[in-house]
């Protein structure tokens, strides 16, 4: 048990080595990483055993790393016991809507009303957009929007025949300079709103990064993972083929993180970044942005593991909402009723310090 317990803690470091490691320099960390939980969960199983076994040293040694570590893994596994305060807040919403799954019927109705019911100050929107042949069209999306938000910035990334798809950010204060963050990418796109709420200047800033492309096939990979009628050689060609996508998608993250948080740099407004990472927690995309950052979820989530992607069996939170500290957050929520999405909306409550 004792090596097993040395391997545990030796998968714990390097999951944690990968918000300092980049993609570039060493693609390890990043398989070790999108894991994070399962290493939690197993240091503390490993506690429990040499603490039933009164292995006092083995486990005083399991018990300081994780002490010396916990800033970093809080992040992963919410502790805090949320608060709601009694002042007002405002509320941010941010959602990849999957084009609001437009294919499907009433589903653009179904994301209409749960937006209403949210009732958040403030939309930002992820694969907004529309297709032509079916579903509602941008018409009928945009009327919606602008019936309850008087100030909006849209940045279409794909225009084609089958449709339009980009950032969309609706505000109830106005927004008094748009502006897209300059970075190569086909696909993805970062767009910052500087918004005036009651007096003071916030900057937002809208991210959608770039994706790590596992389809379908890569998905049913994934599953093989804990099938257990497979063979062994059939588990570590799915390890290898979706680990391989993972360091690829990260490696493309890298100056699209940098970007942003050049961004965030240049500005002396209170900031928030927020959006789809697709990165977890304490990866190379997600602390390059965070830095000094607070976790919204970390500060103000519910307790446990949270999880914002859906999709088969890859429940990961790679969609984040980052505050700089003039900001007090009071609220963070999962909208897991939403189902319309492959991602789950994450609403904040806070307050301008």
């Amino acid at each position: 048990m004792l090596t097993v317990t040395i391997a545990i803690i030796l998968c714990y470091c390097m999951g944690l080595s990968a918000q300092w490691i980049s993609p570039e320099t060493m693609g390890l960390p990043t398989y070790f990483v999108i894991l994070m939980p399962l290493w939690i969960i197993l240091m503390m199983g490993c506690i429990i055993f040499w603490l039933i076994f009164k292995k006092w040293g083995y486990a005083l040694v399991v018990i300081g790393i994780m002490a010396v570590t916990f800033g970093q893994w809080r992040n992963v596994v919410t502790i805090n016991k949320p608060f709601k305060s009694q002042q007002s807040a405002v509320k941010i919403l941010t959602f990849n809507t999957h084009i609001f799954n437009n294919h499907k019927e009433d589903s653009f109705e179904k994301v209409a009303e749960f937006i209403k019911k949210c009732d958040a100050d403030i939309v930002c929107l992820q694969e907004f957009g529309h297709y032509h042949r079916y579903g509602a069209s941008k018409q009928e999306i945009l009327k919606f929007f602008d019936s309850i938000y008087p100030y909006r910035h849209i940045w279409f990334k794909n225009q084609n025949k089958w449709g339009e798809n980009g950032l969309a950010t609706f505000s109830r204060y106005p927004i008094i300079k748009k502006k897209k963050i300059e970075y190569q990418s086909a696909d993805n796109i970062s767009i910052y709103s500087d918004i005036v709420i009651e007096g003071d200047t916030i900057r937002l800033i809208n991210n959608h990064l770039e994706s790590n492309k596992l389809n379908k096939e890569d998905r049913q990979f994934a599953e093989k993972l804990i099938d257990e009628n497979n063979n062994r050689q059939e588990i570590v060609d799915a390890g290898l083929k979706i680990g391989s996508r993972l360091v690829t998608g990260a490696k493309n993250r890298i100056q699209q993180a940098t970007a942003v948080r050049q961004t965030i740099e240049e500005t002396n407004y209170p900031t928030i970044a927020l959006g789809d990472f697709n990165d977890v927690p304490l990866s190379f995309t997600y602390s390059t942005i965070k830095k000094n950052m607070q976790d919204a979820y970390a500060q103000a989530g519910n307790w446990g593991y949270h999880w914002t992607y859906n999709k088969s069996i890859m429940l990961f939170p790679i969609d984040h909402i980052l505050t700089s500290k003039e900001f007090n957050i009071t609220d963070c929520t999962i909208h897991r009723e939403m189902k319309i999405s492959d991602h789950y909306p994450i609403s904040c409550e806070l307050q301008i310090k």
